[in-house]
């Protein structure tokens, strides 16, 4: 196992920022700097105090991933998204929900990840895509601020939770 790369997983990048799994600080750190430019053991060696059980926590517990299984477990969750059924669409027009979506990206996801948004919602063309999007941004709301958050935002977007 000392020799495998690493790479967190959505679930792994997910943890960083809620920090909801009950974690030792060494596999925490070790969370926190993983990436798979190096091996485990040389992560092991960097990060005081991180052993192989840690990284074994880390690996069972689904936050990080061997880089080239990494597409097969997003291709997993994207089929698994698709069978859920989808939430009602936003009852507002597209100015309306273009307006709500660029206003409040960055506020409810950060800096970096609501620009991107807000790029996306650029990219929309028409209701539709701008409704799947409006979905899209609740769930991210959902994992970057918790589920109180987000039923706010589908409150304010006139969606009812699926």
């Amino acid at each position: 196992m000392s020799t495998q790369r690493f790479q967190r997983t959505e679930a792994g990048r997910a943890e960083v920022k809620v920090r909801s799994q009950a974690l030792s600080r060494s596999a925490r750190n070790l969370l926190l700097v993983l990436d798979a430019s190096r091996p485990g053991a040389e992560w092991l060696s960097l990060v005081q105090g991180a052993t192989e059980a840690d990284l074994q926590q880390l690996q069972i517990s689904g936050l990080i991933a061997d880089p080239t299984q990494e597409p097969a477990v997003a291709l997993t969750e994207a089929a698994d998204r698709i069978e859920l059924p989808a939430a009602p669409a936003s009852p507002m027009a597209y100015d309306e929900l273009y307006g709500f979506l660029t206003r409040h990206a960055k506020q409810y996801l950060g800096l970096m990840k609501g620009y991107r948004m807000v790029l996306e919602v650029e990219r929309c063309v028409d209701l539709p895509t701008l409704q799947v999007l409006a979905d899209r941004f609740v769930q991210d709301v959902q994992l970057a601020q918790g589920e109180q958050v987000a039923e706010q935002v589908r409150r304010a977007l006139g969606m009812s939770k699926a």
